[in-house]
């Protein structure tokens, strides 16, 4: 059962931009509390365009991170991922560090097109430029 942090928050798997404490900061309004976790039976992809995003894959596992957040928080979680245009948002089971499972929502596209990924990078993009973008869209 997925455990809540606030009416409507929840736990959410993050792989990618939602990581970085910056992003978290223009978006939440602080960083978020992170626990490191691990998302079995998926895979790590990069689009076309740049941004990372994850499929399910048998043989794969993806490293990521665990973040508590509340409803406001989520809603805005959604918006930077475009939910549902770009990504989908959907409830998957994470393995903690201490081998505990956990579920958790994570943003997947179970039906995009990109080439794996080993990971270590928020995303193809160069992270200044995408938290001026999103500065510049916050104070907008």
């Amino acid at each position: 059962m997925m455990r809540k942090t606030a009416a409507g928050g929840g736990l959410l798997f993050a792989y990618g931009t939602l990581q970085d404490a910056e992003l978290q900061r223009i978006l939440f309004g602080a960083p978020c509390r992170m626990r490191k976790a691990a998302l079995l039976d998926w895979t790590l992809h990069v689009a076309s365009e740049g941004w990372l995003f994850i499929k399910p894959d048998p043989a794969g596992s993806v490293s990521g991170s665990l973040l508590e957040l509340d409803a406001e928080a989520l809603r805005t979680a959604d918006l930077w991922e475009e939910i549902p245009t770009l990504y989908q948002r959907e409830k998957v089971a994470v393995r903690l560090a201490d081998g505990g499972e956990l579920e958790a929502w994570a943003y997947t596209r179970r039906t995009a097109e990109g080439v794996p990924h080993s990971g270590g990078a928020l995303s193809l993009l160069r992270r200044e430029d995408m938290l001026a973008a999103l500065r510049r869209s916050v104070l907008n």
